[in-house]
């Protein structure tokens, strides 16, 4: 069998490793990368919804801009994305093994008194993909025609109406306890394992409304299967015309969102996590990438690593004191 030149440089430095126990340099990895082996891309939620749909997204931007690497979206759904997270936590850190995480990761430590891994630590941030706001909307059990007549029937029926979420301690589900806090209106809360499952049940008039990420719920406002009545941006959004902000609405000094992004295991060579996050910013702010993001109701970011870890540091701290404050205890 024939093997080429980069192949042989391959076989020798990892039989280098192999008998000497030592490191390669962490250019040599950088160099080398991404084109040792596939790259798994971990998703802590089901097929389907909208991490699912980001990961798709930028894999496939990657696979036009690196054409010799392999991608696999790989979703492990449950426990909120624990799984996947731990699973991402513990992997070799050479750029392979990456994670899908969502803003809603950040609030895990407060709400498991045994988290198999270190949230702030374990965990480095790579490039932030995108930011979308969450969204109140409707499905047809609910026939009041705007968020003004849908709080008259909330406030008239305490705990009727149904909110879901993607699970316990998500941001749909923080959204929803956090706006029932600040309007004193109470709605019943079902977490799910995922969005996709939710909005099914909430097409099918099972549960009747959510404050879920605009990228879960895209799809069935353009079909009109589901409405919007606010969102949770400072200003309009353009990508919802027409939609109220909930500042707007009276609801002062609430506007939620969320923030997807890739994550590496700790100790990940900085030549890689840079490689990743020039390349994964240049693709997700290319034309393509900002229409395909478009579709599901986000827009694109550009941070450093830097930038995207004081930001996933600062989100850790005040999900701390959010949760806090709300009294969710821990399970």
């Amino acid at each position: 069998m024939r093997i080429s030149m980069p192949g042989i440089k391959n076989v020798l430095l990892a039989g280098l490793v192999a008998v000497t126990g030592v490191a390669l340099p962490a250019a040599s990895q950088a160099a080398d990368y991404p084109t040792s082996r596939p790259i798994n891309v971990l998703v802590g939620f089901p097929a389907g919804g909208p991490s699912d749909h980001a990961a798709r997204i930028m894999t496939k931007l990657l696979q036009q801009a690196w054409p010799q690497a392999k991608f696999i979206v790989m979703n492990q759904g449950g426990a909120n994305g624990t799984i996947a997270n731990s699973n991402v936590a513990h992997a070799a850190p050479d750029g392979y093994t990456l994670l899908l995480g969502t803003q809603s990761m950040v609030n895990i430590p407060y709400l498991h008194k045994k988290v198999p891994y270190d949230t702030a630590k374990d965990l480095v941030p790579v490039a932030m993909l995108l930011k979308m706001p969450n969204v109140l909307v409707v499905g047809p059990s609910v026939k009041a025609k705007d968020y003004a007549e849908f709080m008259q029937q909330v406030k008239a029926a305490p705990g009727k109406y149904t909110a879901f979420s993607s699970g316990i301690g998500s941001d749909p589900h923080l959204a929803v306890e956090e706006f029932m806090e600040k309007t004193g209106y109470k709605m019943l809360h079902v977490p799910y394992k995922g969005g996709a499952a939710g909005l099914l049940d909430m097409i099918a008039g099972r549960v009747d409304c959510s404050f879920a990420t605009l990228g879960t719920v895209q799809g069935q406002l353009q079909k009109g299967q589901v409405r919007a009545f606010a969102v949770g941006s400072e200003k309009p959004y353009p990508l919802l015309p027409g939609v109220p902000t909930f500042e707007q609405l009276g609801v002062k000094d609430f506007a939620p969102a969320a923030w997807y992004g890739v994550l590496a295991p700790k100790g990940t060579p900085a030549a890689i996590v840079d490689k990743l996050n020039k390349t994964i910013t240049q693709v997700m702010n290319s034309k393509e990438g900002v229409e395909q993001l478009a579709s599901m109701g986000a827009t694109p970011t550009r941070l450093t690593p830097e930038e995207y870890n004081k930001v996933y540091q600062e989100d850790i701290v005040e999900s701390g004191k959010l949760i806090k404050h709300l009294g969710i205890e821990p399970s």
